[in-house]
């Protein structure tokens, strides 16, 4: 299969599928009470960001196929969104890592620093602070973003300033939001396997195997979210400079957007109430568990 055709479907079938994944993400939170919080409030926010970023690259589909290629130039605009999509993306991340962070740790101030009011607030100035850091950069200081038809995604424009700018200001940043919020999320990891096993303990109740499965899942959300933020990172500034290969180089240059997708999925397959949030709710099925956010034993219901 040629590339000019290969290149679109890929595209395609990603950018697509992660839409339909974030917006399932988006709605399901709105109808579940655990998600009616500070944590749903970034969640929800997060998952706009990914498909914001699924967006632009779609976008990409009618020039891969060989289509509006006088819009090209244009594209530098895209690529602008792209960024503020993905710094909004990457601190919502470290957002709800320090959601999790505080509950856990500092209870005390839990109350006071994530109520939903002071939530959107911080996520506003996020918006802001994104909207007009990258406009400044990728649009005023002239290191443009556009689509390039030789790596059939975005491409930086090849000079020295633009080189240097966007290695700090995009791959040592977000490298370093990546490696922090991972931080923080294995510390609130361990902390709340700690504490549910203390509370279960003085409960005198075993840990289930359901139980032991919602902590798994949550680390391997927290690894895999991750891991693929970091992926995309490294993929783009690190890998694609070293490659000829055509097919290897669009894989490369289109991972740092194709991870947005992604993470709709990793956030249904690690989280079963998300997969069943439509479902009708069965009339007695109360089990005694722990949450891995809280610190408190609860009692689970639709």
């Amino acid at each position: 299969m040629q590339n000019d055709i290969l290149f679109p479907i890929i595209t395609f079938v990603i950018t697509v599928s992660g839409i339909i994944a974030n917006s399932y993400v988006f709605f399901a939170s709105r109808r579940m009470a655990s998600m009616s919080s500070s944590f749903g409030t970034i969640t929800k926010y997060q998952t706009i960001c990914n498909s914001m970023m699924c967006l632009c690259f779609l976008s990409f589909v009618p020039f891969q196929l060989g289509a509006y290629k006088s819009y090209i130039p244009n594209t530098h605009w895209v690529g602008t969104t792209a960024m503020i999509s993905d710094e909004i993306s990457y601190m919502c991340h470290l957002m709800i890592a320090l959601n999790r962070f505080f509950n856990l740790y500092l209870s005390g101030f839990y109350e006071l620093v994530f109520t939903i009011r002071n939530t959107k607030r911080i996520i506003i100035v996020i918006w802001i602070v994104s909207i007009i850091g990258c406009t400044i950069l990728y649009e005023f200081v002239g290191c443009l973003y556009p689509y390039n038809e030789h790596t059939w995604s975005l491409q930086f424009l090849d000079t020295p300033m633009c080189d240097h700018l966007t290695w700090f200001s995009d791959f040592m940043l977000n490298i370093s939001f990546a490696v922090v919020t991972v931080t923080i999320n294995c510390l609130t990891a361990f902390k709340a396997m700690r504490s549910s096993r203390m509370l279960v303990n003085a409960a005198g109740l075993q840990i289930s195997k359901q139980q032991k499965q919602r902590e798994m899942n949550f680390i391997r959300q927290t690894f895999f979210q991750g891991l693929t933020v970091a992926t995309g990172q490294i993929s783009y500034y690190v890998l694609a400079p070293h490659v000829s290969n055509e097919v290897a180089l669009f894989l490369l240059t289109s991972l740092w957007g194709f991870v947005h997708s992604f993470e709709g999925g990793i956030i249904i397959l690690s989280n079963k109430e998300m997969r069943s949030a439509f479902k009708k709710c069965p009339k007695k099925s109360r089990t005694t568990s722990v949450f891995i956010t809280t610190t408190s034993l609860a009692k689970n219901h639709c």
